[in-house]
């Protein structure tokens, strides 16, 4: 769920952490263990999105497992807890701020849950067309939702995804985990084991959509760096964008409107070129979002956690394209 808070936007607060890139963030894991399973991707793709490897000065896949035990009461810096930029073509990062600190993504989880099922689709266990089971385990899922019914028959995976995408509907990943696994178990170890390979080191996911549990145990948790991983697993597969760059859409026959929670996606005041990628926000976590954007061809992922309030985040969002667009502009 994304909604706005009672705090007054901050100014953007740059930070040069050039100098300081071996330095031990406390916010940083406590438990460190080797990477079993090969953290490379498994079938490269050729669409001009960087697979990461194990070069330097670039997003990499080859780190050693990092994991928080901690249940932070809160993740919630001024103006946000952490963040990075990257060039999503060649994978070099061009603003790193507290990259490897901890944060709680919220609705950035559903990345994870739309790359799920994108590969679900490719691999014909799922087709778009499919027609979605709504169970009560479904309809009893709160947050941000579309309020799918049992008697619901005509939902699509297609349909889902936009739900997902464009309103953050919690129900609607649900009803996607369901379809894809069978269980929502079953789906989150999916996305546990899918987030090894790509090289999320730090990245525990224990729901399907980003809400806290309500034993108020440890959410969804992961860092700026491993978010950048996603969004560019997520940006190999086109039609991401798709979803993700929705301003508008209908369903149930033109009787359900949904709007992007993204204000940098909108085609008024947003940011020129921008076209995905997700929300997120709950209480503990803050506002949060991994954002995309072209410029001059070239595209750029910039992955924001942990503000205090939406404005905030909007205009740190922006300020960190900006700078991202720069640092490019300046190699040319």
């Amino acid at each position: 769920m994304d909604e706005q808070l009672e705090k007054a936007p901050r100014p953007i607060v740059s930070e040069d952490l050039s100098a300081s890139a071996n330095r031990v963030d406390p916010l940083v894991a406590e438990m460190t263990q080797e990477i079993r399973e090969p953290a490379s991707e498994i079938t490269p793709v050729s669409n001009g999105i960087y697979i990461p490897s194990s070069e330097p000065d670039r997003l990499r896949s080859d780190r050693s497992a990092r994991y928080s035990e901690q249940n932070y009461a809160e993740l919630v810096g001024d103006p946000y807890q952490c963040a990075i930029v990257v060039d999503a073509q060649t994978g070099e990062i061009l603003v790193e701020e507290r990259a490897h600190a901890f944060g709680y993504p919220a609705s950035i989880t559903k990345l994870m849950t739309l790359l799920v099922c994108l590969e679900a689709i490719d691999e014909g266990e799922i087709a778009l067309s499919d027609q979605v089971k709504i169970t009560d385990e479904v309809w009893n899922v709160g947050g941000s939702q579309l309020y799918l019914d049992p008697r619901e028959t005509d939902l699509t995976v297609e349909d889902m995804l936009y739900g997902i995408m464009v309103h953050s509907a919690n129900d609607a990943a649900r009803a996607l985990s369901l379809h894809v696994a069978g269980s929502k178990v079953a789906f989150i170890e999916r996305m546990n084991q899918r987030a090894r390979r790509i090289g999320m080191v730090a990245t525990r996911y224990v729901s399907d959509h980003g809400l806290p549990p309500e034993d108020q145990t440890q959410p969804d948790i992961s860092t700026p760096y491993d978010i950048a991983l996603l969004a560019l697993a997520c940006l190999r597969h086109p039609e991401t964008l798709t979803y993700t760059g929705t301003e508008l859409i209908y369903l149930r026959e033109g009787k359900t409107m949904l709007a992007t929670r993204n204000a940098l996606a909108k085609r008024v005041d947003g940011y020129a070129g921008c076209d995905g990628l997700k929300t997120g926000y709950h209480k503990r976590g803050g506002f949060s979002l991994a954002a995309t954007a072209t410029r001059n061809g070239r595209r750029i992922v910039s992955v924001v956690l942990g503000s205090p309030d939406k404005d905030t985040r909007n205009a740190v969002s922006r300020g960190l394209l900006d700078r991202g667009f720069e640092v490019l502009e300046a190699r040319r």
